[in-house]
């Protein structure tokens, strides 16, 4: 007798939720309304990616003009690849999504390489002095741990920086 009243109940649920679960699916994602914005971190690690990329491409301009820098560069440009990695898994991306952003940035292109190698080293040390800078820009609105990320990666791009003052010791 319990188990027929107990029945009678889950099928009355069933009655009355089918209908509605149907029209819900019939919808499809769009009954679920917009997507809410992205965090604020978000931002903030796009942004990071950004300098990363920049950096990125302004050693690989340097040492397609300049391959006999590649033993002193290359440890650099290692570094780079994995401050970008370690960015890049501070967003989840559903499976299938695009990559959020908050703003949209053409990414810039960087300026032609001096035609020396001291003219090149000095490039890429402004490139990185110019990384540490808009990294450190983002400490106050980033959570502790981004914030600690951030210093981090900052703080290698001062060391690269000093690093390219001294041709002949990146090594």
């Amino acid at each position: 007798m319990v188990q027929e009243a107990t029945r009678r109940r889950v099928l009355a649920a069933l009655a009355v939720t089918l209908p509605l679960v149907a029209s819900g699916c019939s919808k499809g994602i769009g009954a679920l309304g917009t997507p809410p914005k992205p965090a604020p971190d978000v931002a903030v690690v796009d942004d990071a990616i950004t300098v990363e990329n920049y950096l990125i491409a302004r050693y690989g301009a340097v040492l397609a003009a300049m391959p006999g820098l590649a033993g002193e560069l290359r440890p650099l440009l290692a570094q780079h690849h994995e401050h970008l990695a370690r960015l890049r898994a501070q967003i989840i991306i559903p499976r299938g999504g695009a990559h959020p952003t908050a703003s949209p940035k053409p990414s810039p292109s960087p300026a032609p390489v001096p035609g020396t190698a001291s003219g090149a080293l000095t490039y890429l040390r402004d490139a990185e002095n110019a990384a540490a800078t808009a990294l450190l820009a983002h400490l106050q609105e980033a959570t502790p741990p981004l914030a600690q990320l951030l210093a981090s990666i900052s703080a290698s791009e001062a060391t690269h920086a000093q690093l390219l003052s001294t041709p002949g010791r990146h090594q």
